[in-house]
């Protein structure tokens, strides 16, 4: 099980594929770790002549937590502030969680990768593209937003899934409940997942310890790093990007906001939808993300 050291800490990642192709380096969102990028989803990229690169976050999956990091408010009163435009102390930002990465690209000895980011996955490859442009051959943003107040909040229930703690997260089946509830919240609400799909999901995340408080310092880390529209408006890698038109936790109208801020970024809206990557849509985003990978490389 591959790890680097790196100097904020110890990373789990995964590398698929030819080192001759094209590295695509995946992000996952809030909470996850990198096992949320399923299996067929990543099969289908290396079947389209990619290499791809999983990593787990800081603060996510086997990679380091920061548990001797602090904090000094709680969500709620994070959002509530968010929501008035005041600012928010977090013990890291979205900026923090991006150098990470620039650290793994240089340990794996890659001077750019594609970047694919969901979610906060999203919000921290915009990042990536801002501060370091020369690492980003070419980015691509799946139901993320620019950190705006006024289009980045959904409902109210799917926020409060994500925020709500869980008394037995011991244990793979306790994890697996937790991890089922935020899901069928989140999910696409007109698909329905085959028993054996939700399974293969759920049941692959929940092999790996959650711990709710790193993932509060997450959402505290996107909550204190503001609307970053100034900084995505400077976005120069080829972008793509792709949302849900049924997300019930980042409206349509995040993803459209942050297309509209990148100059020639291309924009795809999915129906049927939601905050999750739906079985149905796999062949259309990874051929697109295929698709628009090439058209960089060219």
């Amino acid at each position: 099980m591959p790890f680097a050291h790196l100097k904020t800490g110890r990373f789990h990642y995964e590398v698929f594929g030819d080192k001759q192709l094209p590295a695509v380096l995946l992000i996952m969102g809030l909470g996850m770790p990198a096992a949320g990028w399923p299996r067929s989803f990543i099969s289908m990229l290396l079947e389209k002549s990619l290499r791809v690169i999983t990593v787990d976050n800081r603060d996510a999956g086997l990679s380091e937590h920061f548990s001797h990091l602090k904090t000094s408010i709680s969500v709620p009163a994070a959002i509530g502030r968010t929501l008035l435009r005041l600012p928010v102390q977090a013990p890291y930002l979205l900026e923090d969680m991006a150098l990470d990465l620039v650290q793994l690209l240089d340990e794996l000895k890659l001077q750019r990768a594609h970047v694919v980011g969901a979610s906060m996955g999203g919000m921290i490859g915009q990042t990536l593209a801002s501060i370091r442009p020369s690492r980003v051959a070419s980015l691509t943003s799946i139901m993320s937003a620019s950190g705006n107040p006024r289009t980045g909040f959904g409902k109210l229930r799917a926020i409060y899934s994500i925020l709500m703690h869980s008394s037995d997260l011991s244990t793979e089946e306790g994890r697996e409940k937790h991890l089922e509830r935020v899901f069928m919240t989140l999910k696409s609400p007109s698909y329905e997942y085959t028993a054996q799909e939700k399974h293969e999901l759920l049941h692959e995340m929940s092999r790996y310890e959650i711990d709710q408080t790193a993932g509060e310092r997450q959402l505290l880390a996107i909550l204190a790093s503001g609307d970053r529209s100034s900084d995505i408006a400077r976005i120069t890698a080829p972008t793509l990007v792709i949302h849900g038109e049924d997300d019930p936790l980042l409206p349509l109208a995040a993803g459209k906001e942050v297309a509209d801020l990148i100059p020639k970024s291309e924009f795809l809206a999915l129906p049927r939808m939601g905050h999750d990557l739906p079985p149905i849509h796999f062949e259309t985003i990874t051929r697109a993300i295929a698709s628009h990978v090439w058209q960089a490389e060219a």
